[in-house]
């Protein structure tokens, strides 16, 4: 069952009231899909269980805060997605491609393809804020689809070296990427 239209606008209103029952519907109804994708993306049970319920415990916290929603769906995925790049950053995980997070997201949410081109836009900008070689190494997986093994023989560095790069080039985009977005935040509220 996926709530629609006014009746997520009523369900957020009644949440935002402390209505646990409200919240309870809307847990019930997000548990399992909004869990299947952060499976999918850090492929451990524990870890997906731990930071999805996180997150609907970081969602009745902030329950009075929420902006005004287009889509529940969009802004579900792309918050947990935020957590899930949070979470890769402080855990020492083999890289995920950004396109897993895309991809998996499209499954379920309602990002748009410019959503997606902006996503994509921002994230070549910040690129830019990498050493050349990690930068270079980012984008031919990014971008390109290379697997490691084939970057290393294309830049002549070990796998192991771009793994390295790979993984620190993700820790320095998501601390990056959560600067913009905190920067956004700021200035749409004040």
């Amino acid at each position: 069952m996926l709530l629609v239209g006014n009746a997520e606008k009523l369900l957020l209103r009644k949440i935002a009231c402390n209505d646990q029952q409200s919240f309870q519907v809307l847990f019930d109804t997000w548990w399992e899909p909004l869990f299947q994708y952060a499976f999918k993306v850090l492929q451990n049970r524990q870890d997906a269980e731990e930071v999805v319920q996180e997150f609907f415990i970081h969602f009745w916290n902030k329950r009075q805060e929420l902006p005004e929603l287009q889509s529940l769906a969009a802004y579900l995925f792309t918050a947990l997605k935020n957590r899930l790049l949070n979470h890769l950053a402080k855990k020492k995980y083999p890289v995920t491609s950004l396109d897993t997070l895309y991809n998996n997201e499209s499954e379920f949410s309602a990002a748009t393809p410019l959503e997606q081109k902006d996503t994509e836009s921002t994230l070549r900008s910040l690129m830019n804020t990498l050493p050349r070689k990690m930068k270079q190494v980012y984008e031919l997986h990014q971008f390109n689809g290379l697997s490691v093994s084939e970057i290393a023989h294309a830049t002549g560095n070990s796998e192991q070296t771009v793994r390295n790069q790979l993984n620190t080039a993700v820790k320095k985009l998501s601390l990056v990427w959560k600067a913009e977005l905190l920067t956004l935040i700021l200035c749409y509220f004040f």
